[in-house]
């Protein structure tokens, strides 16, 4: 048990958002595109954020001086600069906004260019881009045939065809917030270092603003420095803190997941008569920032964190965490396919004194990690299965939370089933680890009524 209470506050840490570092492309949303490139400022031509090829640029018509084949900017913009834009956001280190920056070397292997390993990494089955998954057959094949052609430029007027995203952030909430935790003061917003924050963890630490009946009932990003911000998590944890403190995270034990972040997520709202517990005045709240500065912004001042809105009154039902999976591990070597089970067993579901509504999940993998699949077992391990999540692709590199709308019961005398399956490339055995060489199997479930849970929120784990 104290190896599982040291491991939960580091998988709840990376449930949202965790990547690999190595061979880092700097961008993980489900919209982000190929990656692992130079930038187009090292090109002869002069980079595209300060040419007229700029996301601000309004060429009346034309295609701003991207030069880019019409068909090929289409599918660049559905699926690649959400992250690589003119001027790269949420740590991507290039831009794939113009001709030139798919021709500059790549960062991953100068003798190649950006477009050559772009072309790998579209239909790498392990690592591909964009990070949420294969694109369509269609746009793949535009992509791949301008590629082969060698990038070929096209100065015909494309029109407007970037998508428009549903708004993000407290301003688009469908309530005024009145909590916010945020990075830094509000005179002193936390300095990025230019050097040392290509994979920076900095936790920033805050006694209780809230009460003990205050829930949450919606929350939204607050985006403050988009350049070096790579994702955030919000916990609270009994464990004295703090208040208004900075520094390198040190999770305490008893960490519990409360909200996260990561690009290409949005804002997030609870139904009208549910509300997430947080913990009254006896807490503290880390707010857990990824920085992530591989372009080395030596002014990058960042004041990003999360709104919330909350009420003093409870809602009817109150929400919270448990945690379902397996510390189970152990990954052969050259494995395809491996399996492993975490059964939370009827037993334990028998004690529940009403149904649990299960309204989100948040699957929990590593690098070697291919699919993630939990179901409920209707009246006990023999019963009938009903999906609660299942992600037939699973990517390292988008991790998200998937909402079951309509809600899933798990009823009293149920089981639950998490699988995890994994390939194992590599010469040595896989177990259970913090690192991202380590694996883990985990599926964070938001339910209510959390108090019909009690204080044991791990079931099946050992």
């Amino acid at each position: 048990m104290p190896r599982l209470l040291r491991l939960l506050p580091l998988a709840l840490a990376l449930a949202t958002a965790c990547r690999d570092d190595a061979d880092d492309d700097g961008c993980d949303g489900p919209d982000c595109g190929a990656t692992d490139g130079g930038s187009a400022a090292d090109s002869d031509g002069a980079s595209a954020a300060d040419g007229e090829g700029s996301a601000d640029s309004d060429g009346g018509g034309g295609n701003d001086g991207r030069a880019l084949p019409c068909d090929v900017q289409d599918v660049i913009d559905r699926h690649c600069t959400s992250c690589h834009d003119a001027e790269p956001i949420f740590g991507a280190p290039m831009s794939l906004w113009r001709v030139d920056d798919w021709k500059v070397p790549a960062i991953s292997d100068p003798a190649a260019s950006v477009a050559a390993v772009a072309a790998e990494r579209i239909v790498d089955p392990v690592r591909p881009m964009p990070a949420s998954g294969p694109m369509p057959a269609e746009d793949l094949a535009v992509l791949q045939a301008w590629i082969d052609a060698g990038t070929p430029s096209d100065d015909a007027a494309c029109g407007g065809n970037e998508p428009t995203p549903d708004p993000v952030g407290p301003e688009a909430l469908p309530c005024e917030p009145t909590v916010e935790f945020v990075a830094g003061e509000a005179d002193a917003p936390f300095h990025v270092p230019a050097e040392g924050a290509d994979n920076l963890y900095q936790c920033f630490t805050f006694a209780s603003p809230v009460g003990a009946t205050t829930q949450a009932t919606a929350w939204a990003p607050i985006v403050d420095d988009e350049r070096v911000l790579h994702h955030w998590i919000l916990f609270r944890t009994a464990t004295p803190q703090t208040d208004g403190g900075s520094g390198p995270c040190n999770m305490p034990q008893d960490a519990a997941f409360v909200a996260g972040w990561a690009p290409g997520g949005g804002n997030y709202e609870l139904p009208d008569d549910v509300g997430l517990e947080l913990g009254g005045t006896d807490v503290w709240f880390i707010l857990q920032v990824h920085y992530h500065n591989v372009a080395h912004h030596p002014d990058a001042y960042d004041r990003s964190g999360v709104a919330l809105c909350t009420v003093e009154d409870p809602r009817e039902h109150t929400a919270g965490i448990v945690t379902l999976g397996t510390l189970g591990i152990a990954i052969p070597p050259g494995a395809v396919g491996h399996e492993a089970e975490g059964m939370c067993p009827s037993w334990i579901t028998s004690y529940l004194t009403e149904p649990l509504h299960a309204i989100a999940s948040f699957p929990h993998m590593h690098q070697l990690g291919r699919k993630f699949r939990t179901e409920v077992l209707r009246g006990g391990e023999d019963g009938p299965a009903d999906v609660l999540v299942d992600v037939p692709a699973f990517n390292f590199e988008n991790q998200t939370y998937y909402p079951n709308d309509p809600e899933v019961l798990i009823q009293p005398g149920d089981a639950l089933r998490t699988t995890c399956t994994w390939d194992n490339p590599g010469d040595t055995t896989v177990h259970i680890g913090e690192a991202t060489e380590d694996e883990m199997c985990f599926n964070f479930v938001m339910v209510w009524p959390i108090e019909a849970v009690g204080q044991a929120r791990q079931c099946g784990l050992l």
